[in-house]
């Protein structure tokens, strides 16, 4: 753990143990970068359930900034606004299943800011039956003595399993081992994934709480048209985060009787093996499951994509004669 003093411009917030992992590309940190290897695809069908500007208000309009089109395929920085409460169910094709450490993530748009950053925080709940949500254990330490106010100090220490905990382009993953217990839930199939925007109010009246029953504090009001979690995509992984240094594909280079063969090995069983040039060519296919491999590539970059029983790993390979 570590004693942290927190300070704005003009304000000094209260002491706070921080013992969560910290932002996007720090020492410690499990945030998952958006060009992460591990990431075989993405969110591609969701629908939403749109919340308030501002829940509390007299007469409560809806968000409107983004559409349901911003939240699919990669992580690029546009995203759909979900309001004070606003749901994002995303259905999946291709099942999520439980594999070593994190199983999916989430992005948002968060960002540094004022020596702190600026996140905005959403629950997140899964499903195997499109009708049982099982809600991962959220955690707060934010200090709930003070609102913390619409662009406002923030660190990302103060919370887990909350997502938008990380600034973009960083994702929050999720680990579905955590739920392997909860009734009614297959971890190994899991087809829906669903985005519950916190309403960071103390108010006792809208305040959302986390799993220890703690209110959840993140920046409110946020009374514009794109007020709420900013929603950006999801990304399934099937292999484990540890996987470039595994190295599931290493490159090599070999002598033969005339120049210098750039070739790579494969570490991993598989059932199909393709390699793309940059402009998409197809530029050599394999069905053997062998290891090795020298395929005569020219000078370029490639995608070396294999097809296993698990999915779909993509690595890019860079060829310097």
């Amino acid at each position: 753990m570590r004693f942290f003093i927190f300070i704005t411009i003009c304000t000094v917030h209260s002491f706070i143990w921080a013992q969560f992992d910290p932002a996007g590309g720090q020492d410690g940190s499990k945030a998952v970068h958006r060009d992460n290897a591990s990431i075989s695809y993405w969110g591609d069908s969701v629908s939403l359930s749109l919340g308030y500007t501002r829940i509390n208000a007299s007469n409560p309009v809806v968000v409107t900034t983004g559409e349901e089109n911003d939240a699919l395929n990669m992580a690029d920085n546009r995203t759909v606004s979900l309001g004070d409460g606003g749901t994002a169910t995303y259905y999946l094709s291709r099942e999520i299943q439980n594999i070593d450490g994190p199983d999916f993530v989430v992005f948002e748009n968060g960002f540094e800011w004022v020596g702190g950053y600026f996140l905005e925080l959403a629950f997140v709940e899964v499903s195997s039956d499109g009708n049982r949500f099982v809600r991962f254990p959220a955690q707060s330490e934010a200090d709930t003595t003070k609102q913390i106010e619409n662009l406002a100090y923030m660190e990302c220490e103060w919370y887990h399993n909350l997502a938008g905990k990380h600034q973009a382009p960083y994702g929050t993953p999720f680990d579905l081992e955590e739920l392997k217990d909860s009734v009614g839930l297959n971890i190994n199939a899991i087809s829906h994934v669903r985005i519950v925007d916190v309403v960071g109010c103390l108010n006792d009246s809208f305040a959302t709480r986390d799993n220890e029953g703690r209110k959840v504090n993140d920046p409110w009001p946020t009374d514009f048209e794109s007020g709420g979690f900013d929603l950006d995509a999801i990304g399934v992984l099937q292999f484990p985060l540890d996987v470039n240094e595994l190295g599931v594909i290493k490159r090599f280079v070999a002598p033969n009787p005339s120049s210098i063969s750039v070739g790579f090995t494969v570490n991993r069983s598989y059932e199909y093996l393709t390699i793309y040039a940059s402009n998409g060519h197809l530029v050599y296919s394999d069905s053997s499951n062998k290891t090795k491999h020298q395929p005569g590539l020219s000078e370029g970059i490639y995608m070396v994509q294999l097809v296993t029983q698990n999915g779909i790993f993509t690595q890019r390979i860079c060829v310097i004669q």
